[in-house]
């Protein structure tokens, strides 16, 4: 059930972003390969196919016979269209339409049987999010003939987050837009009618925005098919979270030397982080092109959901937690807010010292935008002045009323994540915090130090009270899980071990 959930989700953001493109859903049968049980005459396969209700796929008189599209990629198929033969419309009785993974016919998922459909007719049937790589249309029984005038195959291909991102370029040749290489059509049908293209230009780009942190595993790009096939020799492939010189400063995944004509192919990026995708060629006169970017990865943790939320004061129901609910709320009755004051706080304790890469600050939508204007993120271990002497990851300048900002802090170390407006009568509301990175974790450590005391450190009080003194330094610096303990007593030497808590299960990470 999770992944039909997910695979209408990703449907859903697929027709929004066709619907800006072309107007319509695209047809993935188009650029599949199909196959039947056998041939009757001049009735191939792909007959199903050319867009002339005049013509038809046609198998011999036989048991179970079949027809099948290799839609070549894993799809959610959201609706299957069957158009009969303009004759013989009792042929196509009872025939069985199935979507799956399996090349065989029957190890596939039903999505409809077709009763009966009259001579010309065109049917829709759903198949709400049905997943696959192959469509197989089959009769049942002795002495069948399937015969079908066209199929249509609707739906988004499976995993792509590509198709609900937002896609931008550098400029646009004609209706070549950016979108269009996030519409699921590869352009190898239609020509290049479903392409992006720039102008010639010093250092075209293409972006996409995938509204969320992804961890990036792959990144697949098919090239024009008609000609130029060079244009996308030198391309740049990089991701990450700043739109600095519009992304192009991002790290690199893969330079691409050459794809061939029409042909796809696929870069592995391992899992870099980062809410943008940028696609440029550096260089004068150049132009981009490319008929498809498909994007495969998943998101990147929100660690901000795992954390505790306090703030300054609270107006209203305006709690701190609500920041960090996963914006499942509205308007501003999802936001945190504090009562105007002096220096008004927010901060979030991730119970754990953590790389932060990066913060994403959604603001509130309904007024009073300019609220946030100037607030400060804070990373650090310390509470001194509630946390907010830590260091500055950003300031923010401002963010539209409902807009999402993203704010690289380059890993930086910290447990507490703070957000202040310094000033007088100042109110800080925040309808969502996202937190990204990964834990600072210790392996097994030995640390060694040497005392000028006058005290005789071989009384065991005086022991445990050098133990609290260091314990306090590192809870100071967010290492609360920690054990302390005296190993061997040499002279004039002491020796502690610094063991962790089994709670930390992270390994080979150096202690800071």
């Amino acid at each position: 059930m999770k992944k039909l959930f997910k695979c209408l989700w990703i449907l859903l953001g697929f027709v929004l972003v066709v619907e800006r493109a072309n107007g319509q859903e695209e047809n993935a049968a188009l650029w599949g390969k199909t196959t039947q049980s056998s041939s009757y005459g001049i009735g191939y396969p792909e007959l199903a196919l050319d867009g002339l209700v005049g013509t038809w796929s046609h198998t011999n008189t036989e048991t179970d016979p079949w027809w099948r599209v290799d839609l070549l990629k894993v799809y959610c198929v959201n609706r299957v269209t069957i158009t009969n033969r303009n004759s013989h419309a009792l042929r196509i009785n009872g025939a069985v339409i199935r979507v799956g993974n399996f090349p065989d016919i029957y190890s596939n998922t039903i999505c409809a049987v077709i009763s009966s459909l009259a001579v010309s007719a065109t049917a829709t049937f759903s198949c709400g999010g049905m997943v696959g790589r192959y469509m197989v249309v089959h009769i049942p029984g002795n002495d069948k003939i399937l015969s079908l005038a066209e199929v249509g195959v609707y739906g988004d291909l499976a995993g792509n987050r590509a198709v609900r991102g937002a896609a931008t370029q550098s400029s646009t040749f004609g209706d070549w837009f950016a979108g269009k290489a996030i519409d699921s059509n590869r352009g190898l049908q239609q020509l290049n009618t479903g392409c992006s293209s720039t102008l010639s230009q010093t250092n075209p780009w293409w972006r996409l925005d995938l509204h969320d942190v992804y961890r990036v595993s792959n990144v697949v790009v098919t090239n024009r098919q008609d000609c130029c096939a060079e244009q996308i020799n030198g391309a740049e492939i990089r991701i990450g979270n700043s739109l600095e010189n519009n992304g192009s400063n991002n790290p690199i995944c893969a330079v691409i030397p050459d794809i061939p004509a029409g042909e796809s192919y696929n870069y592995s990026c391992d899992g870099m982080v980062g809410r943008h995708v940028i696609v440029h060629i550096p260089g004068d006169q150049k132009i981009l092109t490319f008929c498809e970017v498909e994007i495969y990865g998943y998101l990147s943790e929100n660690l901000a959901v795992a954390g505790a939320a306090t703030q300054s004061s609270t107006s209203g129901d305006g709690f701190a937690e609500k920041a960090v609910d996963r914006g499942l709320q509205q308007l501003y009755t999802g936001c945190s807010s504090t009562l105007s004051q002096t220096n008004p706080w927010w901060r979030l304790d991730l119970r754990d010292v953590y790389r932060v890469s990066n913060v994403v600050i959604t603001n509130r939508r309904d007024c009073c935008a300019e609220q946030i204007n100037g607030a400060e993120i804070r990373i650090g271990n310390s509470l001194e002045n509630n946390a907010n002497n830590n260091p500055i990851c950003a300031v923010i300048p401002a963010i539209p009323a409902g807009e999402s900002y993203n704010y690289s802090c380059g890993g930086m170390e910290g447990r507490y994540v703070n957000l202040i407006i310094p000033g007088d009568m100042k109110t800080l509301t925040l309808c969502e915090v996202k937190v990204y990175g990964e834990v600072l974790c210790l392996k097994r450590s030995f640390v060694k130090m040497q005392f000028n005391s006058i005290n005789d450190l071989t009384d065991p009080s005086m022991r445990e009270n050098v133990l609290k003194q260091l314990g306090s330094a590192l809870a100071e610096r967010g290492f609360t899980d920690v054990t302390l303990r005296w190993t061997q007593t040499l002279s004039p030497k002491r020796v502690i071990q610094k063991v962790n808590n089994a709670k930390r299960t992270c390994e080979n990470r150096k202690f800071p």
